[in-house]
């Protein structure tokens, strides 16, 4: 391991890694409120830069190259990482959020497609609606204790207030690069330098961001409470993966357990929610729960053993070495092993629970209306540093791996092979999302991999995303089956998406120039066919053929 600190103030820890080259940046972004506004930052500072300006940057980065990259925010932290198996491709992943993080762009326009507008658009927005349509908002809400924890994903209502301003003056204060901790898997800090030289950025911290300010509530439930028990975050794993189980035994006691959420307190503790009548005593159920995990003790599972399937061995490694250099950092993703001890839930505390928030019934009425705000239409072109990246010729050969479809799909995917024939277009949605399912032929799968490459790179099918119409529009290869899948995920017209994508696909089967752009990147991320010969009009005629001309 080697250690440097930039000019900038940067600090690098350099490991080795037994394979590929890997980043891990940490920033300490602290949560001041439930306005989200340390969520939105991450949010934008993937959207665009100065160097990286347009907003599908991410999404042609990740779709024509094997790099992964991605970003979690917590309590006090965020965590971005990136991977590849090329030092090439690493190194313009680490440029794209030096850039994000230094010197990001934030811009009137981008708040409104990337956090909230018009009631239901807006990604954070998209994405907070699926998890706080349910009883986690109100649930949130109730606790007015000193131990509540504050929503750092963002409570809806006040991620409508962010402005461009508030987002300026928390970046500037918490976004310094002599406060960042860079973690490396075999990338040397000369490499780094190189990087931080070209990135214009100032430290000036100016005003300070002003924490937002919850509307005081008097609407309860008058036959409901909330009863809420704070445990130690190592045994979350053990409680998410009871679920089920434990749902069983609070509804017998004509209650209702809320799924857990991974959201800790200083204390570094979940919280246990069960809403229940007010005739239900605290104490009867704090007693059956400690009762059940007795008798269960055999499943006890330390969050250690859940980051597994989290992360990447790669990036993994990095999170185990960055714990070691911090101890006591207030989000250990991967703490060293303990030994397992049985969690007790001790004594809960009850509150007063909120009614329903009107916010559920605004989104139904926008999702099911079928009338979304019309796309803008957008330029379809590649990143200039993709193309200079493959004009370097000092690419190294990729492992491409495919990755398993997102579960909240398995339902609509079982519906779309249930009618589903050879040589056609199976669409299915439903209120929140769209499938569409493809089959493909044995001689055209490296046609079908290499179409779903340029698609997740083509501006005009990312623009649903990018305007903040969904929380994410993909295509996916599903190689054991051989069937090309496009799917939209919380969006806000699932059925008028499915029109949108084969319109989209028919507009790419005539682009030659982006397929002729995005071809030869997408070649190269496959790597491990024989896919030399497949033309651009081979291309253009398979979509054409397969895909735009067949209508379910």
């Amino acid at each position: 391991m080697t250690f440097y600190r930039h000019a900038c103030g940067l600090s690098q820890h350099n490991i080795t890694a037994e394979k590929g080259f890997a980043v891990l940046i940490v920033v300490d972004t602290p949560a001041l409120d439930d306005s989200g506004v340390s969520h939105a930052v991450e949010h934008l500072v993937f959207r665009r830069s100065a160097a990286f300006a347009q907003p599908e940057s991410l999404f042609q980065l990740t779709a024509l190259t094997d790099l992964s990259i991605n970003a979690s925010t917590h309590c006090n932290k965020t965590y971005y990482h990136c991977q590849s198996q090329s030092l090439q491709s690493c190194l313009l992943g680490l440029n794209y959020l030096l850039n994000g993080l230094l010197a990001p762009v934030f811009v009137a326009q981008d708040l409104q497609h990337e956090i909230y507008h018009s009631d239901c658009y807006g990604v954070m927005h998209r994405e907070l609606s699926f998890q706080q349509v349910q009883q986690q908002r109100v649930v949130d809400r109730s606790d007015t204790s000193e131990k509540r924890c504050y929503q750092y994903g963002g409570d809806i209502e006040l991620i409508s207030q962010l402005s461009q301003t508030d987002v300026t003056q928390y970046h500037r204060e918490y976004y310094q690069a002599h406060k960042m901790q860079l973690i490396t898997g075999n990338i040397e800090s000369t490499l780094v330098a190189s990087l931080l030289k070209s990135i214009k950025y100032t430290d000036q911290v100016g005003a300070a961001y002003v924490p937002k300010v919850l509307p005081k509530n008097s609407h309860y439930e008058e036959d409901k409470q909330l009863l809420r028990w704070w445990i130690d975050s190592q045994f979350y794993a053990y409680f998410s993966s009871n679920y089920e189980n434990l749902s069983v035994l609070i509804k017998s006691y004509d209650s209702e357990l809320v799924l857990p959420q991974f959201n800790l307190n200083n204390k570094q503790q979940f919280a246990l929610d069960v809403i229940a009548p007010f005739g239900c005593c605290e104490k009867a159920l704090s007693g059956a729960l400690d009762t059940y995990v007795l008798k269960n003790t055999d499943e006890i599972v330390t969050k250690e053993k859940t980051q597994q399937y989290k992360f990447s061995p790669e990036i993994a490694h990095l999170f185990t070495h960055y714990g070691t250099l911090n101890p006591d950092s207030a989000v250990d993703l991967t703490p060293t092993p303990k030994t397992p001890t049985i969690p007790t839930v001790g004594r809960g505390e009850a509150y007063l629970l909120q009614k329903q928030p009107v916010i559920k019934q605004i989104k139904s009425k926008q999702v099911k209306s079928n009338k979304p705000i019309p796309l803008s239409p957008v330029k379809n072109r590649i990143l200039t540093q993709l193309s200079q990246h493959l004009s370097e010729g000092k690419y190294q050969q990729s492992e491409y791996k495919h990755r398993p479809l997102p579960t909240i799909f398995t339902p609509l995917l079982r519906q779309a092979e249930e009618k589903l024939n050879q040589h056609q277009i199976a669409k299915v949605f439903d209120q929140d999302h769209c499938l569409l399912l493809i089959s493909i032929r044995h001689e055209e799968q490296e046609l079908g991999i290499l179409t779903s490459f340029i698609m997740n790179a083509y501006p005009t099918f990312l623009s649903s995303r990018t305007q903040g119409h969904c929380y994410a529009i993909a295509s996916h290869y599903i190689p054991e089956d051989r069937h090309l899948v496009f799917y939209s995920a919380f969006d806000v017209a699932p059925s008028l998406k499915l029109t949108i994508i084969t319109e989209t696909l028919q507009m790419l089967s005539q682009d030659l120039p982006f397929i002729t752009t995005s071809l030869p990147l997408a070649k190269r991320k496959l790597a491990n066919a024989d896919v030399n010969d497949i033309s651009v009009q081979a291309i253009a005629q398979f979509i054409s053929n397969t895909i735009a001309t067949n209508h379910a």
